[in-house]
């Protein structure tokens, strides 16, 4: 069941106000006052009737402009199809007016037919989420936190189930197809009989009221007899008791004149058994007097022996300050052991961490890096970097540059020993030019140091990779000599000594020598230049590294400068400071030892001051040479031994306190005897105990007459003027007589009329039957229509009932275990994985957490309860929205979450409004961020 439009005439503070296009997950937002809880009341109210003032609702929402009290739903999805539900409080006796899809109105007083039989209750338990509902989770006891949650974890079908069960056993109760006690049978039955009597009546209506007549004569007749018959069985009685009476009352008289003629009342009654209790109490006492007398002494004795009682009592508030801080104390010792070791630690792995940083455990500790420091790093790192990079490609240059100048040299070399001198080359020409001469130069051979300039160049380019210092300087030198042997080359070629082309010879070989020797030296004019340009470019990158070098070395002064400052080893280089920064790891240890050595000074102060206080004791018990700690640990046992000391001497005082005033009872125990005993006597008027002794024997035989009278009393008393009246026994037993036979004859009247009486009962109770025609015809008319009534009760409560089991019938079966899934998932969820785990057992709901410790819910928090909560009421929702599809109500049951929660939150309800229709009433601004325009209205 969905709500699709919400109409409404007036209620609290909404006057004709519609709200059209409800969506599945329907956002509804507002400030305070805006009329939130107001609308998910208005639902509330027409599904299941308007607040009761006699139920002390907080609220009725009677509006205070509008006309009308009430307003309409628009349902869809039920199974009518889509339905209207209007209730107004005025109309109808504030039912529900049903509009079915084919235009058939139904009133009803709850939508019980299209509801599942949902009642307010079950509605508000499990589909209405209120801020109210996990603020009462902080109300609930800890031990009830538990079942409230098992509660609700399993009322799925079950509390459907129950509902159907509550109506068949309220219709069971009205009705019961062989049933007699119900009241629907009692009902039949006596509408059945009814129209019995009702037939009948009108035959035996006639002779009723002559035979209620005769019956009237009877019972008067009657009533005179039996008044007659009872005042003389009374006369009887009295007659008989007097003759029974009559010698015990003649002794009666007689001991009435023998006690009174003699008056031993001052004589107390238990005078004898007073005077020997006094006696056996006086010697008694006597000797209880002498036994506490020697106890007494015996106690004085033993309290003289405890000699520290009186210093304990001058001291006990010393004892008590020392004893409320001898734990403290005890507590401050290990600490200070403890941070001793600690400190001691500390300062160890300080000297350890200074000597991993290869810090001079001599000097101070370098502080910690200051911003500014670490920007200069940062940039001399970068610099580093940089430089580092730059001669790596300049060196890849060097290497690149000297290969091509290797191998131009090589070839040049290779083209010079194939060149001719110049006479030899001026010969060849002019042989080509002129054929017919022909000359023969010799070639003269000169040593070229050539080849002692590569060697020297070659050497200084090995010493430049492995002295890095000289590297420069080397390449420099090498450089220059490859110069030199390059020019040497072109300007100083050495003379070969080999024949040129011999004048003898053909013209052909002449003009091939000729242009091989034109071609070769063509290619060293080109080589030349190669060289030339190839040199200019090296000596510049030699030069560019030369600067970078120089630069470096500026920066590494710099930083040298910079560590010799901050007190750090060479070695170390910028990242590894940047990243390490010692100072800032050695002066947080250093804080720490000092904050320890702090907490050290405080505690020993706190300390010494205790035992300063202990001086007193010290000098009682000659402690002198105890150690604070010694002294502590040994407190407690002088303090139960002072203590215990002062315990028994008090009990020994309490004991003699006790004896003394056992002491003062008995002395006035002996006194009171002895008052008493003379009272004894003077109220005897007896002066000594002979005298005494006759007056109790008298007084013995008196009580002995009273006794007798006492006896007599019992029978006389109360009878005198009855045994006066029949005193004449003859006269007496002749009435008895006379009474007798008229008794026996009132027997037989009242017998007779009895007999008379029996027959009228008999037949007016069959002419009363079925009663008067007119009582019994308005009576089995009430009867019909009561009878109507219950039948429609019980029938209601059947189908209500029917239903109910039916839909659950045909949903599903054995909802928890898929419920149980999904309250995980959405528990898990809620927590953002903190809780993975819920299990329901006979002793009610645990809950594990990530790590597997399980839980019971009242040992959650109060937000974590909310979430689990919130967790086992989807879960529900979801796993029976196949069987009762009613909108979910949320009355801002979220402000308590985080923003990240609430998201959680959020997608899990637009999940489930897939299924359910979901109205969610808030102030909560993310909402109108989250959901699109068409999902949230703006109440205002």
């Amino acid at each position: 069941m969905k709500i699709r439009k919400i109409e409404i005439y007036g209620y609290g503070k909404w006057v004709n106000q519609t709200f059209d296009d409800v969506q599945d997950l329907q956002v509804f937002h507002g400030k305070n006052e805006a009329g939130k809880s107001t609308l998910s009341s208005f639902i509330n109210s027409i599904l299941f009737g308007f607040p009761n003032a006699r139920k002390k609702d907080q609220n009725l929402y009677v509006p205070k402009q509008a006309q009308a009290y009430g307003g309409r739903l628009f349902l869809a999805d039920t199974r009518f199809g889509d339905v209207i539900v209007e209730r107004v409080k005025d109309r109808n006796k504030g039912q529900a007016v049903v509009t079915l899809a084919d235009g058939v109105q139904q009133t009803t007083k709850n939508l019980g037919r299209f509801l599942l039989g949902m009642d307010r209750e079950t509605f508000e338990s499990l589909y209405t989420f209120k801020i109210d509902s996990l603020l009462s989770l902080k109300k609930t006891q800890k031990e009830d936190l538990n079942h409230y949650l098992l509660s609700i974890g399993t009322s799925g079908s079950e509390r459907l189930l129950q509902l159907a069960k509550e109506y068949r056993d309220e219709a069971a109760k009205r009705f019961k197809p062989t049933g007699s006690v119900p009241p629907l049978n009692k009902k039949i039955q006596a509408a059945e009989k009814l129209q019995r009597k009702l037939q009948q009546s009108k035959a035996k209506n006639a002779t009723y009221e002559t035979s209620l007549l005769h019956l009237s004569d009877s019972q008067k007749q009657q009533a005179e007899l039996l008044a007659r018959q009872q005042e003389l069985e009374q006369e009887q009685t009295a007659i008989a008791e007097s003759l029974r009476l009559a010698d015990s009352y003649q002794e009666w008289k007689r001991l009435n004149k023998e006690i009174t003629a003699v008056d031993y009342s001052e004589v107390p009654e238990d005078a004898r058994y007073q005077w020997q209790s006094q006696q056996e109490r006086m010697a008694a006492s006597i000797q209880a007097q002498t036994q506490l007398q020697e106890k007494l002494a015996q106690l004085q004795k033993q309290l003289g022996e405890f000699v520290h009682v009186e210093w304990y009592k001058e001291h006990q508030s010393d004892f008590a300050a020392l004893q409320h801080s001898v734990a403290k104390t005890q507590a401050d010792l290990n600490k200070i052991t403890y941070l001793e070791n600690e400190v001691s630690n500390n300062k160890a792995d300080l000297a350890k961490q200074k000597m991993a940083f290869g810090l001079n455990l001599a000097l101070p500790t370098p502080e910690p890096l200051k911003e500014e420091e670490r920007v200069r790093l940062q940039r001399l790192a970068q610099d580093f970097k940089q430089i580092e990079e730059q001669l790596l490609r300049l060196d890849h240059n060097i290497g690149f540059h000297e290969e091509q100048l290797e191998t131009l040299q090589k070839e040049e070399t290779r083209l010079q020993h194939e060149k001719l001198a110049d006479d030899a080359y001026a010969a060849l020409q002019s042989d080509v030019q002129q054929p017919s001469q022909r000359r023969s130069t010799p070639a003269v051979t000169k040593k070229s140091p050539l080849g002692l300039l590569f060697v020297a160049a070659a050497v200084f380019l090995v010493l430049s990779f492995v002295l890095a210092d000289f590297r420069a300087i080397a390449w420099a030198l090498s450089a220059v000599l490859a110069v030199g042997g390059a020019i040497l080359t072109r300007r100083k070629q050495q003379t070969r000594t080999k024949d040129v082309a011999s004048p003898e010879g053909s013209p052909e070989n002449t003009m091939e020598q000729f242009l091989k020797q034109a071609a070769v030296r063509e290619r060293i004019s080109a080589i030349t230049r190669e060289l030339e340009e190839l040199q200019d470019k090296f000596l510049e990158i030699l030069n560019d590294r030369e600067e970078l070098e120089e630069r470096g070395k500026i920066l590494k002064t710099e930083w040298e400068i910079f560590l010799q400052q901050k007190g750090y080893p060479a070695r170390m280089t910028a990242p590894e400071l940047l990243q390490l920064d010692p100072g800032a790891v050695l002066a947080e240890k250093s804080a720490l030892i000092i904050k320890q050595e702090a907490e050290m000074d405080d505690l020993s102060l706190a300390v010494d001051k205790w035992n300063e206080q202990t001086a007193f004791i010290r000098s009682r018990f000659h402690f002198e040479h105890l150690t604070v700690t010694e002294m502590a640990a040994r407190f407690p046992e002088i303090l139960n031994a002072v203590v215990l000391e002062e315990s028994m001497a008090a009990n020994v005082q309490d004991k003699i306190n006790e004896l003394q005033q056992e002491l003062e009872l008995i002395q006035r125990d002996l006194a009171e005897s002895h008052r008493q005993r003379q009272q004894l006597l003077d109220q005897a008027n007896a002066k000594t105990e002979a005298e005494f002794y006759q007056l109790l024997a008298l007084k013995e035989k008196q009580e002995q007459n009273l006794k007798r009278k006492e006896f007599l009393d019992e029978q006389v008393n109360g009878r005198e003027q009855l045994l006066d009246r029949y005193g004449d026994a003859k006269k007496s037993m002749s009435l008895y007589e006379k009474n007798d036979l008229e008794m026996q004859q009132l027997k037989a009247e009242l017998s007779r009329l009895q007999r008379t009486e029996v027959e009228l009962k008999h037949q007016l109770e069959q002419l009363e039957e079925g009663g008067i025609y007119s009582a019994l015809l308005q009576e089995f008319a009430l009867a019909e229509t009561e009878l109507r009534d219950l039948a429609v009760e019980w029938a209601g409560l059947v189908t209500a009932g029917e239903w109910i089991e039916r839909a659950l019938r045909y949903g599903k079966e054995d909802r928890l275990p898929l419920m149980l899934d999904d309250t995980i998932t959405f528990f898990s969820r809620l927590t953002e994985g903190a809780y993975t785990g819920i299990a329901f057992q006979k002793n009610g709901m645990k809950v594990q957490r990530q790590d597997g410790t399980t839980f019971f819910p009242n040992e959650l928090s109060q937000g974590t309860v909310e979430q689990l909560y919130i967790a086992l009421r989807l879960a529900f929702v979801k796993n029976t929205a196949d069987i009762v599809s009613m909108p979910i109500l949320i009355d801002d049951g979220f402000v308590n979450f985080d923003e990240d929660r609430k998201n959680i939150m959020f997608t899990l309800l637009e999940e489930l409004s897939e299924n359910v229709q979901v109205l969610f009433f808030t102030f909560d601004d993310a909402c109108v961020q989250r959901f699109s325009q068409k999902q949230v209205y703006m109440l205002k």
